[in-house]
């Protein structure tokens, strides 16, 4: 067997990768706060005879850029302007998110629409009601007094976060800090995914004809070995 067949299984592996990735992205283009997921593919590794070069999926990161704010009026609703992520505590430990849509539970603790205590610089955040001022700084205020602060954070190694369900988790060496200067929260304001659907589209089209361009030189390899089979049976 010609184990070039092998090169093209390579790149149809990571083609139908790459669709998976782009698939959850197109899943994701309504979810708040969502940061689509990029494949990096493009190191290669050859064989033990450095003849042929198969094709390698690095890792796949996260594309972390800003999102577009959608104005909703709600007063527990934020978004984030800048970089940086909001704190919440979850039975399996602290996660991040940029999704700020926030709701009290019946004890007056603001906790995500997961039902997740969202993170305050002091701890938990206790409110009275939903009828609150929170300045650009995160502060949360009440008759003009400030009753809590949003713990905005971000990392030295934003390449450390991976991705947990609708939250991002942070792996050993991300550096948690806190969130720089000029990052700002948005009262009123969500933030909506940073996934281009057109896009995103667009590539999946040129993913899967290059994973057919791909299935179609396994096929025509395969057939190439079967005849010469059949010719090494007929001369012999």
């Amino acid at each position: 067997m010609d184990k070039s067949i092998f090169v093209a299984l390579s790149g149809a592996v990571l083609q139908e990768r790459r669709m998976e990735v782009l698939t959850d992205n197109l899943a994701n283009v309504n979810t708040t706060g969502f940061k689509a997921q990029k494949p990096l593919f493009e190191d290669s590794m050859t064989d033990a005879f450095r003849v042929r070069t198969f094709g390698r999926l690095d890792e796949v990161v996260t594309d972390t850029g800003q999102g577009p704010s959608q104005m909703t009026h709600r007063k527990l609703d934020v978004a984030i302007r800048g970089e940086g992520f909001f704190a919440v505590e979850t039975p399996a430990g602290t996660r991040y998110t940029r999704d700020g849509s926030f709701v009290l539970d019946p004890a007056g603790v603001l906790i995500t629409k997961e039902g997740h205590r969202v993170m305050g610089e002091d701890g938990a955040i206790t409110l009275a009601g939903p009828d609150v001022l929170i300045d650009p700084d995160g502060g949360i205020q009440v008759n003009g007094a400030e009753v809590g602060r949003l713990k905005l954070v971000s990392f030295a190694d934003p390449a450390g976060l991976r991705r947990e369900g609708n939250y991002f988790v942070a792996l050993p060496g991300a550096g948690e800090m806190p969130a720089a200067p000029d990052t700002q929260v948005d009262q009123g304001f969500l933030e909506g995914s940073n996934v281009n659907a057109i896009r995103a589209m667009t590539t999946m089209i040129e993913a899967m004809r290059s994973y057919e361009t791909n299935a179609k030189l396994i096929q025509s390899m395969d057939e190439m070995t079967r005849k010469a089979i059949d010719e090494v049976g007929r001369t012999s």
